[in-house]
């Protein structure tokens, strides 16, 4: 899939896709600390594909996600 001038494979387009209905509902994406839309996920991970990053879902009290995190795993 081309979005803008970036070609994303089809899992990398379902990611961004997935992230941005999170974000359209109001969760707060942030990438290492840092505050970021599903497109700068995907591209990130696009540019530093030999590293590993984790997203976590963080949950509220009543088990709903409040906010999704990507971390890197060392």
């Amino acid at each position: 899939m081309d979005v803008g001038t970036v070609k994303y494979d089809d899992t990398q387009f379902e990611l961004m896709m997935m992230l941005g209905r999170y974000q359209s509902n109001g969760i707060p994406i942030f990438f290492e600390d840092k505050p970021s839309t599903p497109q700068d996920v995907v591209n990130i991970m696009m540019v530093k594909e030999d590293e590993v990053y984790m997203p976590d879902y963080v949950t509220d009290q009543n088990n709903r996600v409040v906010q999704i995190r990507y971390d890197h795993v060392r």
